[in-house]
């Protein structure tokens, strides 16, 4: 399952309550995130809601998610959050999990980058994923509903630079698609 939104759509809040429900009922959880998302390093925490739960770093170089499991216990679902990060490779291994070893994936991340281009881990998310549910959030300029993460800076719209500018939620707005064209106007 991929379960993507905008930013501060609540998607880590999500994943949280999902991992709190699956151990109140006593499941076996792993939660893993990408070390790209330096915030809260070896954890995985939420603006929304004042919780934080453990998680395994993966690195975008190294396949792992599956060793980490074999090596400690084999868990009934795995909580994956910022899972855009991660490579077509990683996810493919996501995929194999599911499949091989019928343990449940649960992904959460964003659909795109600032400029509207699918990130190579949520592409590949949406071609494998039994389930694509979108978090809904709102434009934060109107009440449509916010599907970009526009960047700012000096209050000026970016269409270029980097892909990833981790912890800087200063910079970003969330818009709805006629929002954004208005601003892409001038």
């Amino acid at each position: 399952m991929f379960r993507y939104g905008s930013m501060n759509a609540s998607k880590s809040a999500n994943l949280i309550m999902d991992w709190h429900n699956l151990k109140t009922n006593g499941k076996h959880v792993l939660a893993f995130k990408p070390t790209l998302d330096i915030r809260d390093y070896g954890y995985i925490t939420s603006r929304a809601i004042e919780t934080k739960i453990p998680a395994g770093l993966v690195t975008p170089d190294i396949d792992g998610i599956m060793y980490c499991m074999t090596k400690t216990f084999m868990p009934r679902t795995v909580l994956v959050d910022e899972v855009q990060f991660l490579t077509a490779k990683q996810i493919d291994e996501l995929a194999s999990i599911v499949d091989k070893l019928g343990v449940t994936v649960q992904a959460y991340g964003l659909m795109t980058n600032f400029k509207g281009e699918l990130f190579e881990g949520s592409k590949r998310l949406v071609e494998l994923a039994d389930v694509v549910e979108r978090i809904r959030s709102e434009c934060t300029e109107c009440s449509n509903e916010g599907l970009i993460n526009a960047r700012f800076v000096d209050g000026v719209l970016q269409t270029d630079g980097l892909e990833v500018v981790v912890g800087a939620e200063q910079l970003y707005k969330v818009l709805c698609r006629s929002c954004y064209s208005k601003m892409m106007k001038g």
